[in-house]
């Protein structure tokens, strides 16, 4: 009987993919890989996320040019003239110069350390926003393919019911039960039949949740997929575990940011050392051919700026110590985090479990009791009991489904696991 339900609840599903299909002249049906791509293609957020990796990339090759020479080229020209003896003379130079930073204090490493751990700080954001953009297209995924089966299996139970009613009144003309419980198994069926169009709401729901997702106008009509999980994974070291986690990475990431932030600011506390080197030509005439080179070395120390290095370097430590507390309050929190999103999973993976214990007997019990009430052997209350609670475990058994689905995807968000690639 299990397996005829579900065939009944897999047909049916079919029959509505088709249908929906024709309605929307969408695709019959998208797997979570279309929905993924699809989702990717029309969301900001992921797009801005990685711009904002590149950006960080562009500034970490601009810290590093600081350590290549500098050239510059430069040309001038001039006419001057006075009414005291009415001479004019002209004025052309033209100057090629390098220059090259010899020492800065440790200002140029420390600023390309910097820039480093922003990039990592970014790429850890990008991670962040990818593994949320991922959960949210995958329940809401979920979402629906569970309301699909919502309305087979309902279907199915609304068939059940109208059969039910059909043994009640075959018993009842026959003098062999009376009234009420042919008017409650009645009533039955009207709940059924309104639970199917319930089912039906929900799904309308769902559809416009998943397009929500995708960022599209248009309802996904339907999607392709099962309610199978994952198998259950062996109990992580979460300690561990949270080093990896995004919120973390970001964390880490600002921290050592800022204790490069710190050296950029002691930087100016010492002296810088740069030599340079020109080519000069200037003439009355262009193009001037009067040559002219210098070479030499400067030492320029700021030993008084007002104080102002003073409170950079202060800032710079404050910022230090509070994005130190910050990691350390990430770190903690994405322990409790992992720790409750795997108990969550497993929680979710052993109630399944027993739910389809429960269902398989309940099922062998109202096939065994539909018999006996229907050979008079069973009174209508018991056998009525049986039938509700077969209905109740194939409405929690398909719960269950959804449920170790839902907070799987739950486990790998908090890990920061996203099913599209970083780049």
């Amino acid at each position: 009987m299990h397996r005829r339900l579900f065939k009944f609840v897999g047909l049916l599903a079919a029959w509505l993919s088709s249908a929906c299909a024709a309605e929307t002249n969408v695709p019959a049906a998208l797997t979570l890989d279309d929905c993924l791509a699809e989702a990717a293609r029309h969301q900001p957020e992921v797009a801005a996320a990685r711009e904002a990796v590149l950006r960080a990339e562009f500034q970490y090759r601009a810290a590093f040019s600081a350590f290549l020479p500098q050239l510059s080229a430069s040309a001038s020209g001039s006419r001057q003239g006075g009414s005291a003896n009415g001479v004019t003379a002209n004025n052309f130079a033209t100057t090629l110069q390098a220059q090259e930073s010899l020492y800065t204090g440790g200002h140029d490493t420390a600023l390309l350390a910097q820039r480093g751990y922003e990039r990592d700080l970014a790429r850890g954001e990008l991670a962040l926003t990818l593994a949320q953009f991922s959960y949210g297209v995958r329940s809401a995924f979920i979402q629906q393919l569970y309301n699909s089966a919502l309305i087979g299996l309902s279907t199915a139970i609304a068939t059940r019911r109208s059969g039910n009613v059909d043994l009640v009144s075959l018993r009842y003309d026959g003098g062999r039960e009376h009234k009420g419980s042919l008017l409650r198994m009645q009533a039955i069926l009207s709940q059924a039949q309104f639970d199917v169009q319930s089912a039906q709401r929900a799904f309308s729901v769902a559809r416009q949740r998943l397009a929500a997702a995708l960022g599209r106008d248009v309802p996904v009509a339907a999607v392709q997929g099962q309610l199978v999980g994952a198998p259950l994974e062996a109990r992580p070291d979460y300690a561990k575990l949270a080093a990896t986690v995004p919120d973390v990475l970001i964390a880490q990431a600002k921290t050592k940011a800022a204790h490069e932030g710190v050296r950029v600011a002691k930087s100016e506390y010492l002296p810088t050392v740069s030599a340079g080197a020109s080519i000069t030509r200037s003439d009355d005439v262009f193009f001037p051919q009067e040559n002219g080179w210098t070479v030499g070395v400067q030492l320029n120390y700021p030993f008084f700026p007002g104080g102002r290095n003073i409170q950079n370097v202060r800032t710079a430590q404050s910022d230090e110590r509070r994005f130190a507390l910050l990691l350390r309050s990430h770190w903690n929190q994405a322990q409790v985090d992992l720790q409750q999103a795997f108990n969550d999973w497993q929680d979710a993976v052993e109630r399944l479990r027993v739910q389809q214990e429960f269902l398989q007997a309940a099922e062998l019990r109202a096939e065994i009791s539909r018999n006996q009430y229907a050979l008079g052997l069973l009174t209508f209350e018991s056998w009525d009991i049986i039938e509700n609670d077969l209905i109740s475990q194939q409405r929690a058994e398909l719960a269950a489904r959804r449920d170790t689905l839902l907070t799987q995807a739950v486990w790998e968000r908090v890990r920061g696991v996203s099913l599209l690639p970083l780049k």
